[in-house]
């Protein structure tokens, strides 16, 4: 069942995932500070840079890194991620950017383009898709401008990664939040399984569909007033322990975490 938190309670919560965090030995707080502002280190540059990162989220979906491997070395195949030469090329045909791919990257595996389902096929109708949604900004300031207009709220910023997941296939509604959050928009958040059961097990959400925790963790963040990815990445750092860059992982126990929370608000 939710909980009708204060906001000393909120901040108490949040306080204490720093604590937990700061527990183990090798979590000092420049660390962990270096975490939860990983943003600001990863702002793209030009639309060309936004469309390579959207594709690099497209193919985070289950094992489909595996089989697309890196996306830069697929620039001299995509005009350098141009999205306007790209519909130009390929005369806005997933399947001409499918045969290209084959004939001149000539990546690894059986490459059926009548299988739906497939890897590449799924990613090369992503490129088509994004290109055309990016093609509708000047520039990357422009792109921005567009993604701030969501910020009024959290039903109006839930909007967005819903329309990207709409626009963009192979893009569904996860990985269109994790591209926001991921690519210079804090203000935005991933409702991954460690969120999910952080909110739901301390009373910060009572639902485990991915559109209403995203709502709970941004009214969550609103009411301490913090910016939404540094609440996201705090407690998935809870959950998951892993310092991915530095390659720490320490032995987190998420349950042992929101049982003591919920012992603590009793």
């Amino acid at each position: 069942m939710k909980r009708e938190l204060s906001y000393s309670d909120c901040m108490r919560i949040y306080g204490e995932a720093r604590k937990y965090l700061l527990t183990f030995n090798n979590v000092k707080e420049p660390l962990l500070d270096n975490y939860l502002d990983k943003w600001t280190q990863n702002i793209p540059k030009s639309i060309e840079d936004l469309l390579e990162r959207m594709l690099n989220s497209v193919k985070n979906r289950r094992n489909m890194s595996n089989t697309i491997g890196n996306v830069e070395d697929l620039r001299p195949y995509l005009c350098g991620f141009k999205p306007d030469q790209i519909i130009a090329e390929f005369n806005n045909d997933w399947k001409q950017v499918f045969m290209k791919i084959k004939a001149e990257y000539k990546p690894k595996g059986n490459l059926n383009i009548d299988n739906k389902r497939g890897y590449w096929v799924i990613f090369c109708k992503a490129v088509i898709s994004a290109s055309n949604f990016l093609a509708r900004f000047s520039d990357l300031k422009n792109f921005t401008k567009f993604v701030e207009s969501f910020y009024l709220n959290e039903y109006t910023r839930v909007a967005l990664p819903l329309l990207l997941s709409r626009e963009i296939d192979g893009m569904g509604f996860a990985l269109a939040c994790d591209f926001l959050k991921e690519n210079g928009y804090p203000k935005f958040v991933k409702p991954d399984v460690h969120i999910k059961k952080i909110f739901n097990g301390i009373g910060l959400s009572n639902s485990n569909d991915d559109y209403e925790v995203f709502k709970d963790v941004i009214r969550f963040s609103e009411t301490i007033n913090e910016i939404p990815y540094r609440v996201d990445k705090m407690f998935w750092l809870v959950g998951s322990g892993n310092f991915y860059d530095d390659e720490i992982r320490i032995p987190t126990r998420r349950d042992k975490f929101i049982e003591n929370i919920n012992r603590s608000l009793s």
